[in-house]
């Protein structure tokens, strides 16, 4: 969460990809937002929590873009078409303080002090599938900075110039060179 994960996803859909998602999750960031702040403009990308659970999970949905959360990867069902992942990162800090904005409460997930290995973790798993074609790991930083660049390195069927325009860097609000660390 709060890693550039919907913002990848506005991308691929603006660059012609088709997704599922709910709007009903897209509710989720509106009822956390207010005239100075709202988390995630563009929604949030995600269909019902409740379908991780599904031994089908996420089958149903081929051909379409879904996000998964990392908590999720385990999970997911053998696919004989294939899958190809992008994995969003982001500075544990600007995560946790984003986060938090966004809930207005602290982060308290046991796993998120191993972020990084548990990021290492997913790359290998998922790399080490029959079924995943590719994994690109992406960070927000880097799809903020230069999203024409990141995105045309995924090599997706998507037009990257629209693909690129609906990258806002004013977004990403949580940047670990203005943040107070522990804040």
């Amino acid at each position: 969460m709060r890693s550039g994960t919907s913002a990848m996803m506005a991308a691929l859909v603006a660059g012609g990809m088709s997704a599922a998602y709910s709007e009903q999750r897209n509710q989720v960031a509106d009822r956390h937002a207010d005239e100075h702040y709202h988390p995630n403009r563009g929604g949030l990308f995600e269909v019902p929590l409740r379908e991780y659970q599904q031994c089908e999970f996420p089958l149903r949905y081929q051909g379409q873009l879904i996000k998964v959360m990392s908590w999720g990867l385990d999970g997911l069902a053998v696919n004989p078409q294939g899958y190809r992942v992008v994995l969003m990162q982001r500075d544990q800090e600007e995560i946790r303080q984003s986060y938090e904005a966004f809930f207005d409460r602290p982060l308290r997930m046991p796993w998120f002090d191993q972020y990084a290995e548990r990021m290492e973790r997913a790359v290998k798993m998922l790399r080490n599938r029959n079924d995943v074609l590719s994994v690109d790991v992406v960070q927000y930083r880097d799809l903020v900075a230069n999203p024409l660049t990141e995105l045309a390195m995924l090599d997706w069927p998507i037009d990257v110039r629209a693909a690129a325009m609906v990258i806002d860097p004013k977004q990403c609000r949580f940047k670990r060179e203005i943040l107070t660390v522990g804040i």
